[in-house]
């Protein structure tokens, strides 16, 4: 069987086709928005597709910004390369070239007391609608955008993603708001028909400085984060909430358990087995023991619950 081989073809074509690809495959206007730009930055250094990793790395190695910049590159180069090897039996180089370092973050997230503020500043139905939802549903600012009337079931919505379609459970208080939307086909009204993500954007940070949270890059995402850190901090498993936010790998997902130190204490405090018994001791536990351990325990009950301190 022969093995890849090596080949010049235009980049501006294969990129283009991969591109086509992208929209056959249904992906999402966002994603391939994103691979369009990165891409077409790579196009203006080469006008063949490098098949060694030598360029590609020059490449990469002359990029300027964040480590999440960076990376985003190399995750692009690497998808498209994948599929340029299945498509034209190329040799990927992708395969010699190894991702760039970035430091370990946790996304900024908001506090239930930031959240109690932004929930008590006053907002027009429409913006406050799109904050509960947001809080109570973690979903992408886009899949929000893109909600009409018929996504609205009896207990969740139909939200449609990165990775296809999903439904994603809300509370009755959010379904209600979202019924009693002012949209006709869809749920959130711009000026000129349904509102656009930039408009939701600047919606929702707007609301976040109304309700004096600032930051830099503040936003829907914020919100995005926020659900994700709660609903573990509150007790939620990894595959439900992958399955909610519509992460196509549980890898992604695992960020949310990425605790900064009040977290560690929070948790600690919650399920220290120590605090547990020393929260849950009255005056009658050690009848439960002795019903439990056997009538040698039966006669022993404290005058007063046990002080440890």
């Amino acid at each position: 069987m022969a093995g890849p081989r090596r080949a010049y073809i235009f980049a501006q074509q294969a990129v283009d086709s991969f591109l086509t690809s992208c929209h056959a495959r249904n992906l999402s206007p966002q994603t391939i928005i994103w691979y369009k730009t990165l891409l077409y930055r790579f196009l203006r250094k080469t006008r063949q597709l490098p098949d060694a990793p030598g360029p590609i790395e020059r490449f990469l190695g002359h990029l300027e910004g964040s480590d999440q910049t960076l990376h985003g590159y190399f995750r692009a180069l690497t998808v498209f390369y994948r599929w340029a090897a299945r498509r034209y039996g190329l040799t990927n180089p992708m395969l010699e070239i190894s991702a760039p370092r970035r430091e370990k973050t946790i996304p900024r997230t908001l506090s239930l007391a930031d959240l109690g503020a932004l929930l008590a500043t006053p907002l027009s139905k429409r913006d406050r609608t799109l904050i509960m939802l947001l809080i109570d549903t973690g979903i992408r600012i886009g899949e929000a955008m893109g909600l009409d009337r018929g996504d609205i079931l009896d207990d969740t919505i139909m939200v449609s993603g990165k990775t296809g379609s999903r439904e994603v459970p809300i509370t009755g208080l959010v379904r209600s708001r979202l019924l009693d939307a002012d949209g006709d086909t869809y749920l959130f009204a711009g000026n000129h028909g349904r509102l656009t993500t930039s408009g939701a954007y600047q919606a929702v940070r707007e609301a976040l400085t109304r309700a004096g949270i600032s930051g830099k890059k503040l936003g829907p995402h914020t919100l995005r984060h926020t659900f994700g850190r709660h609903y573990i901090m509150a007790g939620g498993d990894l595959e439900s909430l992958r399955r909610i936010l519509g992460h196509s790998s549980i890898l992604t997902t695992r960020i949310y358990t990425e605790l900064d130190t009040s977290d560690l204490q929070t948790q600690h405090s919650r399920f220290s087995p120590l605090n547990q018994v020393i929260t849950s001791v009255s005056g009658t536990m050690y009848q439960t023991i002795a019903n439990k351990t056997g009538a040698a325990r039966q006669n022993y009950h404290p005058a007063a619950p046990v002080s440890y301190l």
